[in-house]
């Protein structure tokens, strides 16, 4: 059980959010919507910092060497 005190802002958005649906529902989609966000956010940063890692790209040019041209397979 999860208890929280509303301003009046988030009272208003609640209730447009919920308009005939369960608030308990619509506060579940919206913390899981959240924490996926969180997790995209997550892997566009972990990604941008790859980008412009030397040793990464060093690795990867690696890798594809080794595979030799990928159009063979």
């Amino acid at each position: 059980m999860i208890s929280f005190r509303p301003d009046e802002q988030t009272e208003r958005e609640l209730r447009e959010l919920t308009e005939g649906r369960d608030r308990s529902t619509v506060l579940r989609e919206i913390i899981h919507e959240a924490y996926v966000e969180r997790l995209y956010a997550q892997a566009r940063e972990d990604a941008e910092r790859l980008r412009h890692d030397e040793a990464d790209k060093a690795e990867r040019a690696r890798i594809a060497e080794e595979m030799g041209d990928a159009g063979a397979w």
